[in-house]
């Protein structure tokens, strides 16, 4: 009887054994891989950067090449990503990612710029959370002007301004020279052609557009769609 028993416990051994050694192996792998220098940050790409100076953007992370890439965690990259934000007002949000076997890759998420606004300080540019970020000597061209008392993020008539904005068709959005708004519920923005809308706030958004298109084909030079159940022309 023992016999038996014993040429069924081999097998079984054998696989344990089998077992034992491919996980010395995988781990031996890993640790070599950890370790190694073959997989080290040799390189770095930067993505995503066209106002920001890429170079710098690169330099903040140049104290991680020659480190193994395993041996960089999450909570280094996103330490090193929030370094790279300081880098330029241009810089809205980065993330640190690696790229096997030897690159170190910046994705960089620049500021979109929608507005533009006159503080004492002189000529903004305003982004699309409201947040007036860098200064200039001449906006781009085709860029609205943003006339709120105190543009900013957190300040009710910038974001319902920037909202209604951002809300508008391409077409119609591209002959905005000004917006402003003197609360949450009266923006107003002025046309190419110097025609002034009245919108009101930025709820039913289709329903104004296509009452906006109608009265723009009738003569005037102020047009009021705040209800646009009833539109009217002055």
């Amino acid at each position: 009887m023992s016999a038996p028993a014993t040429r069924r416990r081999v097998p079984g051994i054998r696989r344990l054994l089998l077992t034992v050694l491919a996980l010395a192996v995988v781990g031996g792998l890993a640790a070599a891989a950890y370790f190694s220098p073959v997989l080290a940050a040799r390189d770095v790409s930067v993505t995503g950067a066209e106002h920001a100076p890429a170079d710098r953007v690169a330099e903040v992370v140049a104290p991680l090449k020659g480190r193994p890439l395993l041996q960089i965690t999450p909570g280094q990259r996103d330490a090193y990503a929030a370094q790279v934000i300081a880098v330029s007002p241009w810089i809205d949000s980065a993330t640190v990612t690696v790229s096997y076997p030897s690159t170190l890759v910046v994705q960089v998420r620049e500021r979109q710029v929608v507005a533009y606004a006159q503080r004492p300080g002189g000529t903004v540019l305003v982004d699309a959370k409201g947040v007036p970020f860098v200064k200039v000597d001449e906006p781009p061209i085709l860029t609205p002007r943003l006339t709120v008392d105190d543009p900013k993020s957190d300040d009710p008539d910038t974001r319902a301004a920037i909202a209604v904005l951002e809300a508008l068709p391409r077409d119609l959005q591209g002959q905005v020279v000004e917006i402003g708004a003197n609360s949450p519920a009266n923006v107003r923005f002025v046309l190419r052609d110097k025609r002034v809308v009245y919108w009101g706030d930025d709820s039913r958004t289709d329903a104004k557009v296509a009452a906006l298109r109608m009265v723009l084909t009738r003569p005037g030079r102020e047009f009021t769609v705040i209800n646009p159940d009833v539109p009217t022309t002055r």
